[in-house]
Order: structure tokens, then sequence, then C-alpha cells
């Protein structure tokens, strides 16, 4: 992916600002109740298909039990028996597929209101065959959709890729060019990535030979996961260390646990609104190091408080980097004199499809930042956000494969 310029954001009124926040603290329970439906639209369009007639007051009754049956088995995730899990997983992502189709289905139904418009200027038996039209490529729609999400819980969250970048450091001393960055985002280790699987990760990044790693957030979901993922996660190594900083995920499951645990489990240097330095004497570069100060899950700090006082302790001909879980910092930081910035966060999306040429995946992440995935240049600085090894939510990944970054630093 080439590099891109960032985008220039505008500060959202006072009313605006409270009326998002309040649909973030609402998102969830507004999402159960769109699921209920969702599953029941996509289930009565399967029966109208088929010609199965639906009593209208199942179209009320049927999406309110959906409500409580989601409500009181798949919310608490609770279940311990094998086969429980495995008919849980499969009924949540149904769910989660039943959404996509639906909202297919509404697209399909916004052109049936256009043509319902002009059905008076044609003939009956045009209408009759525009309707047939319409009704099979619905359901072609409908079967894509479901087809696409299959392979997405199949095929796609098995995707991992090594990315490789050379990126342009102004004022790199000669002694660091060639340094090799392995940068890992988004684990959330637990329910969707064990212990096994996170052996693999790290056997994979250490026969990178990476200089450094640098972890950004989001390493656990929850506090409970801290003692027994850790000591796995100690297995990296680098020439010059393990960098961390934490995602909201981890503020999430306490941030003081999770950086006790870290300190107390491996050697990491755990980077809170500090500042580290790699190389020695006067060859150094600087890695800053700030904390997830996100307004709400989906939108991360445009400015954070902690970079103007951690870029004046940086020497005036020293580049520095930058890691932030949320991208949203960019510009500040790349006004602050940022060579390079590391995100994650946005997990690239997780689900997205080709659309508009040039290789370019439109994805869900670009509905909460300006930089979902990928590189970004902003004057002089670069931005990279790393689609992630873990998952949210669902173990579903849709054009969007997993992925380990190796950036290799050189003078510009």
């Amino acid at each position: 992916m080439g590099l891109a310029s960032s985008a220039t954001l505008r500060a959202p009124t006072p009313l605006l600002e409270r009326a998002r926040r309040a649909f973030f603290r609402s998102f969830f329970r507004i999402l159960l109740g769109f699921v209920a439906v969702a599953e029941w639209a996509a289930v009565a369009w399967v029966l109208h298909a088929f010609g199965v007639g639906v009593p209208a007051v199942l179209h009320l009754v049927v999406p309110l039990a959906v409500v409580v049956v989601n409500t009181r088995l798949v919310l608490p995730r609770t279940y311990r028996h094998p086969l429980a899990v495995r008919l849980v997983r499969v009924y949540v992502a149904c769910a989660f597929t039943a959404i996509f189709c639906t909202l297919f289905l509404a697209l399909a139904g916004v052109v049936w209101c256009a043509g319902a418009l002009v059905s008076p200027l044609l003939s009956p038996a045009t209408v009759a065959t525009l309707a047939r039209v319409h009704f099979w490529l619905t359901s072609a729609g409908v079967a894509a959709v479901a087809a696409l999400l299959a392979w997405g819980y199949t095929f796609g969250q098995r995707e991992l890729v090594v990315s490789r970048h050379r990126i342009p450091i102004a004022g790199l001393p000669a002694e660091l060019a060639g340094l090799r960055i392995a940068h890992l985002s988004d684990l959330h280790i637990g329910r969707h990535l064990d212990l096994r699987e996170l052996e693999e990760h790290v056997r994979r990044v250490n026969a990178l030979e990476p200089d450094l790693v640098c972890l950004t957030g989001d390493l656990v979901d929850h506090p409970d996961t801290c003692a027994a993922a850790f000591p796995t996660l100690a297995g990296l190594r680098a020439r010059h260390g393990v960098l961390v900083t934490l995602g909201n995920h981890d503020v999430y499951a306490g941030a003081e646990t999770v950086t006790a645990a870290l300190r107390r489990l491996t050697d990491f240097t755990v980077l809170r609104n500090d500042c580290a330095r790699i190389g020695a004497n006067r060859a150094t570069l600087a890695v800053l190091g700030v904390d997830d100060l996100g307004l709400d899950w989906a939108r991360g700090a445009p400015e954070h408080p902690a970079l103007p006082p951690l870029a004046r302790s940086v020497g005036e001909d020293e580049p520095f980097i930058v890691l932030s879980h949320r991208p949203d910092c960019f510009p500040q930081a790349a006004r602050l004199g940022a060579a390079l910035v590391l995100s994650g966060h946005t997990h690239g999306g997780q689900l997205g499809l080709p659309f508009g040429g040039a290789g370019r995946i439109r994805n869900l992440a670009e509905f909460i930042t300006a930089f979902p995935r990928g590189l970004y240049r902003e004057g002089m600085a670069v931005l990279y956000v790393n689609r992630g090894l873990g998952f949210t939510g669902q173990r579903v990944r849709l054009f969007t494969s997993r992925e380990i970054a190796v950036l290799e630093l050189h003078p510009s």
C-alpha cells in the first residue's frame, strides 16, 4: 500500500459531541436490538424465498424473543462444555452474518422503493419481469454475503502476512541504518487467541531476527489472562529489546494490573507516557510511548497531552518514534517532529471489500478513524497502522489478513 496524505479533521460542536458520546455509550444495547431484528429479517427472507408465508405478528414477537435469547444465552459466555461452546459460537457467527445480510436487504428495499416510483410509467408485464429480476438478484446477493462471511470465519481468519516496509527517517544516525522493527498490535490474547497460537506467533517473530519489537496495545481483554499469557509472550527476542504501550482493552482490564504483570513476568519496557532510547552515545533513536486516552471505544484523542512534553525531552537533532495504540494523534505527532508513528486499534477494519481500484480495501474502520490501515504521510512523518494479530468480537476476517509488520529504517 502506498503512502496516503492524512485528512484534516474538524472539531465537533459541543452538541454533536454529546450526541456522539451518548451513541457510543449505548452502542452495544442498540446493537443487541438490531442483531435480533437482523436475525429475524434474514430468516424471514429465506422463508419468503421458499414460498413460506409468515404471519405479521411474528415480525414483532420473534425479534423480542431473540433479544431475550441473546441476552440470557449468548452475552454471559460462561459455557464450559466444549459442545456448548461450539454451538454458541456457531449461533453467534450466524447472528453476525445476519447483520450484513439484513443491510443488503435494506439496500435492496431502497432499490425496490425507487422502482415503485416509476412503475406507473411501465407496462404490467415489464413491472412483473423487473419484480422477478429484483427478487432473484436480492436472493443471490444475500447468499453471496453469507458465503463471504462463511469464508471469513473459516479461511479468512487463518490468513497471516508478514508485511515489509522501508521507512525513511530524517536524521537517523548511520549506526542505526537498516534497523528492523517488528511491529505487533492487538493480540487480544484469550478467547480468540490461545497460548498455543501465541507461542507460534512468538516463534514467527523471533525467526525474523528483528532489532526491536514494538507492541502497540490490546494485549489482553481480561486481567486474569495476564498470568497465563505473559510468560509465553516473554519469549519475544530482539537485540534492542521489546517496547510496549497499552491499548484500550488493556485499560479496561486494568492498566495498573496489566503493567505490573508485564514488569513482573517479562523483561519488556512498558512505556506509559515515557521515553526509551535505542543506540548509544550520540547515535540514538528516541521512542515515545503514550497511554490510550480514547474518547470511547471507537474514537481516539486527536491531541494527546503527554506528547508535547515528551517531544520536548528529545534532543534537537535526535529523531524520535511514537508508539500510540490509536492512530488519531498522528497529525499532532507530525507537528511535534515525530519521524514515525506506530499504531493499531483498527484491526484494519477486520472486514473489508476490494473497491475503488489500486488494491484499495474499503473497510469498517473507515467509520471510526481517518487512518484505518497501512501507511500514511504527514510532511516528513510516516504513520503505520497495523492490522493486528487478534480479533475483536468475532474470530472473522474478510480481505483483512492478520499482520506482523517489519519496518526497516533508513536515513532519508
